[in-house]
């Protein structure tokens, strides 16, 4: 095996600024059964967007260089339709949303965007426009229109039969945005199930930016996790012949069922925030989709739910079909330093963990793609006065249609790199012709081909079966501490801190 390549960058800045036209699951992947019956039902072409249930369409400003982008789904009752970014220098944009209007009691379209401009306000931008009236399609529409430094924008706001219609359009060129506002102005309303006819044969199926309800109902009926092999266990070696994968994780260390860093900081974060970390179609996708295999703690929690600092340590593997999530893609080359991000981004909409990693690398070895992203998390458990702030990394690749993810965790860096000396092997995909053990992670840690944190390990289809992780008696045990004996949490504090960065 050789070191191919290794590509590093920072992570830190805004994450929808990335994304094109190939990140949407092809047309084919979306069935045609049911579709035009939810609101983010559309056809989208270079030219023209078209909405195949509130039957209407707009042309779409070539000058912008739009391109469609995935966003996470939205914790309020928005129905995201469309997000769009442009690639010129005139960064446009063109969002769109719909509100349900149930009754009375709820905000209608001027008081949407009422409530809008007074944030806008409070935070500070220059009003060009207070909120007026205007048409969209001989349709009656309210807007305003703000500028903040370069960035200008307008927003509008109608209602549709049991709906409201919000748009969002900026640009840092007045003429590109009065472009996009024309077009937009300019949309053609029609019966619903003419809305083919008018996306012309270049448009595919489009289901907004975010988890359309289609696909949640389809994860929802099928829940892949339960379709998702155990493997099993033996002695320190772990294998799954569905995945086709060996991983040989250290002697000694204590089996367990769930890891213990990401609910912790997950339960940490949803109670500074208050809000939820993944948005709520995110949410139930990755509980029917992911599966955790196993969860491997150095030392086991005494009675008292404490674990020495000093001995902590965390390897837990997870698996998730990749179809789950149709706009996260793996880079299928190493050296694709765009599909890397735009995968890493991706990845942050269903791992917030991700969102922590200031460090992203990626390894080619034998022709498989690693990304291993790397940070440290700082969270508090009750009663904790300080934060703790531990090491952690995701290794993750692609087997047999399988994002597999393995989480590192350490009170230290230098600890960490240990843990990422591992040892992985992948079995030949079924049907192909047997040879050498596949492609073994390698250099996870470090960009120092001269040591490789990674060895080669026997293929799956090597190593002998016997206990399976069903056959273990689940153990439950009090969260760990992760003090020393006599340790307080400041004391801990400094002993965990690291040399990487913490992203701002």
């Amino acid at each position: 095996m050789s070191f191919r390549t290794v590509l590093a960058f920072s992570l830190v800045g805004t994450l929808w600024a990335v994304g094109s036209l190939a990140q949407r699951a092809p047309a084919s992947e979306l069935s045609s059964e049911g579709f035009g019956h939810d609101p983010e039902d559309a056809y989208l072409s270079p030219a023209r967007y078209t909405n195949a249930f509130f039957g209407f369409d707009f042309d779409l400003v070539k000058d912008a260089g739009l391109t469609p982008v995935p966003q996470p789904a939205s914790i309020d009752r928005r129905i995201q339709l469309l997000e769009m970014v442009g690639g010129t220098s005139a960064h446009a944009a063109v969002s769109l949303a719909a509100y349900e209007y149930r009754n009375k009691n709820y905000t209608d379209a001027k008081g949407i965007l009422r409530r809008d401009l007074d944030q806008e306000l409070f935070v500070g931008v220059e009003e060009l426009h207070g909120i007026g009236k205007t048409t969209v399609g001989n349709r009656q529409f309210f807007y305003y229109e703000t500028r903040r430094g370069i960035n200008q924008h307008v927003v509008l706001a109608g209602e549709l039969t049991g709906y409201i219609l919000k748009a969002d359009l900026s640009a840092r060129d007045v003429n590109l945005l009065h472009q996009l506002l024309a077009a937009f102005c300019n949309a053609e309303f029609f019966p619903a199930n003419d809305a083919e006819r008018h996306a012309g044969t270049a448009a595919k199926p489009y289901q907004g930016p975010a988890i359309s309800a289609q696909h949640l109902r389809e994860v929802k009926e099928e829940v892949p996790a339960e379709h998702i092999d155990p493997g099993k266990i033996e002695g320190n070696v772990y294998r799954n012949h569905q995945l086709g994968i060996t991983y040989e994780f250290p002697e000694g260390w204590n089996i367990e069922f769930m890891g213990a860093i990401e609910p912790a900081v997950e339960r940490y974060r949803e109670k500074v925030s208050g809000e939820p970390l993944l948005g709520p179609r995110e949410r139930a996708v990755v509980k029917a989709c992911r599966r955790v295999l196993l969860s491997l703690w150095r030392t086991k929690p005494q009675p008292s739910g404490e674990v020495p600092y000093d001995d902590f340590g965390e390897a837990t593997l997870s698996v998730m079909p990749l179809s789950c999530f149709p706009n996260i893609r793996f880079p299928e080359n190493a050296k694709d330093g765009t599909a890397v991000h735009q995968f890493v981004t991706g990845l942050s909409f269903t791992q917030p963990l991700q969102r922590d990693m200031n460090i992203a690398r990626t390894y080619e070895i034998d022709g498989k793609t690693f990304v291993v992203t790397q940070g440290t998390i700082a969270y508090k458990d009750d009663g904790d006065a300080l934060s703790k702030r531990v090491s952690v990394a995701l290794a993750m690749t692609v087997n047999r249609g399988y994002l597999l993810t393995w989480l590192f965790a350490a009170p230290h860096e230098a600890e960490l790199r240990e843990l990422l000396r591992a040892k992985v092997g992948f079995a030949p995909e079924p049907g192909a012709t047997a040879t050498a053990p596949s492609a073994a992670a390698k250099g996870l840690a470090s960009a120092n081909p001269a040591s490789p944190p990674i060895e080669a390990a026997p293929a799956a289809s090597q190593q002998p079966n016997t206990a399976t992780n069903s056959d273990r008696t689940p153990q439950s045990y009090p969260r760990p501490s992760l003090l020393r004996d006599g340790e307080t949490a400041e004391t801990a504090q400094k002993a965990g801190q690291s040399s990487n960065p913490t992203p701002k």
